[in-house]
């Protein structure tokens, strides 16, 4: 689709990283695209209210209760003729959200760390706006011989909550047990993920920060 054509497409952008925002926002104008940037849930619904856009790209974690996955629900429930796309850090939704399937299975799906070219958006925005099949889950049925750790459902959980800084206790009461048994449960964690777990070493913030670079996907 030519320039002049993406010039009449409004996009409402949802993602709470400013360069993040600022690199997808100027590409996508850069096309001629009709661009309103947030950076929050709440924004966003607001401008989807404001605005009727074509699509909705948005990330999944804002770090608050509400999520990607919220708004995307809530624009397929209310605006069910609006493109729907994920831009996020995490190869795996679990990683990013404890309800990844409230995310509407037409979504188009994209990890940051893989997207080479502001076109490679740009043509998921028209995929997702042309209802073109997308289905999220197949993404994650590549081979997983590429060097990248996998962990399970129950450790994506287990990690996501370290990340926001939640303690052994704290994890051992949300899970309903004891602290030696999420002990346990964060050491096969940082083996999984490769990580060194000597004395010396502190792999609570060496598996985050493998979290927050998107380089974990859910087995």
């Amino acid at each position: 689709m030519s320039t002049a054509e993406n010039r009449a497409l409004r996009v409402v952008i949802a993602d709470d990283d400013a360069f993040t925002l600022s690199l997808v926002r100027g590409g996508l104008e850069a096309q001629g695209y009709a661009v309103t940037a947030t950076t929050s849930v709440e924004q966003a619904l607001e401008a989807v209210r404001d605005t009727d856009p074509h699509a909705v790209i948005s990330d999944l974690n804002f770090g608050t209760a509400e999520n990607g996955a919220d708004l995307l629900r809530f624009v397929a429930d209310e605006f069910p003729w609006v493109g729907l796309v994920v831009l996020t850090s995490h190869r795996s939704p679990e990683l990013a959200v404890p309800d990844p399937q409230r995310i509407p299975r037409g979504a188009v799906y994209l990890v940051k760390s893989q997207l080479g070219r502001i076109d490679e958006l740009a043509d998921a925005v028209q995929r997702a706006i042309s209802g073109a099949p997308d289905d999220h889950a197949d993404l994650f049925d590549e081979p997983h011989d590429d060097g990248v750790p996998s962990v399970t459902a129950a450790q994506a959980e287990v990690l996501r909550m370290l990340a926001a800084g939640a303690s052994t206790r704290a994890l051992a009461e949300a899970r309903g047990t004891t602290t030696r048994a999420v002990e346990t449960m964060l050491h096969r964690l940082f083996v999984a993920l490769g990580l060194d777990t000597s004395e010396n070493a502190n792999p609570r913030v060496a598996a985050v920060t493998m979290w927050q670079r998107g380089g974990i996907r859910v087995r």
